[in-house]
């Protein structure tokens, strides 16, 4: 066997192991630099600027209402094979049998905003169109649970490819719809995917982070300080 054939995947090797160990210094360099604590002092700017950006379909999917908090949302795998039913303050009725499945289909992104008292769950198509709005208005909430959740599982996908550390944490909020329990996820963080022109500067992507995820908790921050029996 030529020696040099034998060498190009040795060195190909080492190559990537060099280019890891950088990469992970320059990560943690960056990260030093991100105080999540002061980052939470921004969260009105924060708020804004990415309703202005990067999610600005919301402010058109809300028809005009306001968005006091918005975050990501997933469907727990025991609720997508559930026949639910749910019907809300009169202005929205959905039926959720066979939804669920169609959500597992693929990985799909869904939203939570909090309006007032009112909740609003948003799921999308595979384009990223708005698919489903489910409303619970203020009695469905008042009669809700939330617990902790724990970390997504990375089965879900749209996280996957994410380090184990930026894998959002979750409430599961159940809620007594006619005697059944409909439980679904709010997730601590907003879902966040490197831009490509972006993917050398690992600070404005900490930096990116760190607003998603401000922006992202404060919902059940909020939650909790409006309905009482979600802070047990």
């Amino acid at each position: 066997m030529d020696p040099i054939l034998f060498l190009i995947p040795v060195v190909l090797v080492i190559a990537c192991v060099v280019f890891m160990v950088i990469m992970n210094k320059r990560h943690k360099a960056a990260k030093t630099e991100i105080n999540i604590d002061q980052e939470r002092g921004h969260y009105s700017l924060y708020k804004d600027e990415l309703l202005k950006q990067d999610f600005s379909f919301l402010h058109e999917w809300m028809n005009g209402k306001a968005i006091d908090a918005f975050s990501a949302a997933s469907i727990p795998q025991s609720t997508a094979s559930k026949a639910q039913t749910f019907v809300g303050d009169g202005l929205k009725r959905a039926a959720l049998s066979g939804v669920g499945i169609k959500f597992y289909r693929v990985e799909t992104d869904a939203y939570w905003v909090l309006s007032g008292n009112e909740l609003h769950f948003f799921t999308t198509d595979t384009e990223g169109e708005l698919e489903e709005h489910l409303i619970f208005d203020n009695s469905r909430i008042e009669k809700a649970q939330l617990q902790n959740g724990g970390v997504l599982k990375s089965q879900l996908g749209v996280y996957a490819k994410q380090a184990e550390e930026y894998l959002p944490k979750v409430h599961i909020i159940t809620f007594d719809i006619d005697g059944t329990r409909l439980a679904l996820e709010i997730h601590d963080r907003l879902k966040y995917a490197a831009n490509a022109a972006d993917l050398w500067n690992l600070k404005k992507q900490l930096q990116v982070r760190a607003k998603y995820q401000v922006v992202g908790e404060r919902l059940v921050t909020e939650l909790k300080s409006r309905f009482s029996n979600l802070t047990a």
